[in-house]
């Protein structure tokens, strides 16, 4: 996609507001530009990707509630809205002293102010082996290719599978139920045992533990009702193909 600039002439630029990655909170921004614009302040957006996925709704794209179309904001009409300019483009740095944002394959943009709103992304250098043999959740547009591959073969191949998951938080949790309720259902659908995809979910302490002690306990036997395999309490320390090795 090509740069996009949508910009008045009649305005002199007083401050360049530059907003890198198209996060929920830049997407906020823009609208509330588009709603009550600032004259004087050149808006510019530099993302990566075009179209950015509403995070909240993943679970439900992942179990089949919700398309890839629908579950994304494509930036650049919402850019348009907010008269922003659009650079497609990675940035790779910051001229501090210059104040300009670098970019990969474009000239450095300069800024009066920068906002930042690139994401999270979990901390595989902790874990030995998770860069090679673990699949992220973020960034999502990454995980969702790859969980289109798992899609494929769940539903091509008749012999078992069983899928892993590190973590027992929120995410975690509904992450591993959304998968089970989607490759069973599409095991139903193509004539083919649902047990035979097994989970099993690992965590370093118990479930959820940033919610009330009961919701955990609810999730526990909601997670064995359904025969996820529950590993508590247990801290992953590296990676292997097909396993994974706890300290416990």
């Amino acid at each position: 996609m090509r740069d996009r600039i949508v910009q008045s002439a009649s305005v002199p630029v007083v401050k360049d507001l530059v907003l890198v990655g198209g996060g929920h909170s830049h997407v906020a921004v823009l609208r509330n530009f588009g709603m009550r614009p600032m004259p004087g302040v050149r808006l510019t957006l530099v993302t990566r990707d075009v179209r950015t996925p509403y995070s909240g709704m993943l679970p439900g794209f992942v179990a089949g509630h919700y398309s890839y179309d629908a579950c994304h904001i494509d930036l650049v009409p919402l850019a348009a809205f907010a008269g922003a300019r659009v650079y497609h483009a990675e940035a790779v740095g910051i001229d501090l002293g210059a104040k300009r944002l670098l970019c990969a394959d474009r000239p450095p943009v300069p800024y009066d102010v920068l906002s930042l709103d690139i994401g999270s992304r979990p901390k595989q250098a902790d874990v030995a082996g998770s860069t090679e043999h673990a699949i992220p959740v973020k960034p999502i547009d990454r995980f969702a290719a790859r969980w289109k591959v798992l899609v494929s073969r769940v539903a091509t191949e008749s012999r078992s599978l069983r899928i892993g998951v590190i973590g027992g938080g929120a995410a975690g949790v509904e992450l591993t139920l959304a998968m089970q309720h989607r490759l069973r259902q599409l095991s139903i659908e193509k004539g083919y045992d649902p047990a035979r995809v097994h989970f099993v979910l690992v965590t370093a302490e118990g479930l959820l533990p940033n919610h009330a002690p009961a919701v955990g306990r609810i999730f526990e036997r909601v997670l064995r009702e359904r025969a996820v395999e529950l590993h508590l309490n247990s801290e992953v320390v590296a990676v292997e193909v097909g396993r994974v090795h706890c300290t416990s």
